[in-house]
């Protein structure tokens, strides 16, 4: 490439960046797609940006789009997956994973193991139902299985366990 090109080049590049990096919001006050997208790719213990949090939440076009995001990165999803559950088991598929909810024993709180050949890949599980949503991350895998203690210590793992039982809530494991 010729001096001129990559100069053209760069000039292109920084004019659609200095575009980008006006507003964070488009003219109808929504969050911009850089700012769904940061959300969407952030640790599961990072903090979270509320106003984009809040915009999912309130409204269905911004939502659309940040599960639209969520969809793209993840290593497998499903938008309302398929549960079934006999009271002490609660087993649902997502992509080429299964997840299953083992009840609680005298000994620990209920257990949330996925399985799946591609397990040592997951970072991070995303539950979406109605305008709630929790990300949890997750542990490395053991032998093609993650194990994630749903303890009623910790807020987010309940919510986890709880939207999970619920045929309409999306699942993202990303």
């Amino acid at each position: 490439m010729s001096d001129e090109a990559r100069l053209l080049a760069e000039i292109h590049a920084a004019r659609a960046l200095m575009r980008e990096s006006g507003p964070a919001r488009d003219a109808a006050g929504r969050p911009g797609a850089a700012s769904l997208w940061a959300h969407a790719t952030r640790a599961a213990d990072a903090p979270v940006d509320v106003a984009v949090a809040r915009a999912i939440r309130s409204d269905p076009a911004t939502a659309r789009r940040y599960r639209a995001l969520l969809a793209g990165q993840a290593i497998a999803h499903a938008p309302r997956a398929i549960a079934a559950s006999d009271g002490a088991l609660a087993a649902r598929r997502v992509g080429a994973f299964t997840l299953e909810i083992l009840p609680a024993t005298e000994d620990g709180p209920p257990l949330l193991v996925l399985r799946g050949a591609e397990a040592q890949a997951l970072r991070a599980i995303e539950a979406m139902r109605g305008d709630e949503a929790v990300r949890l991350a997750l542990p490395p895998a053991i032998d093609g299985a993650i194990l994630v203690a749903l303890d009623p210590a910790v807020p987010e793992a309940m919510r986890l366990g709880a939207m999970l039982r619920d045929t309409d809530c999306a699942v993202f494991l990303l």
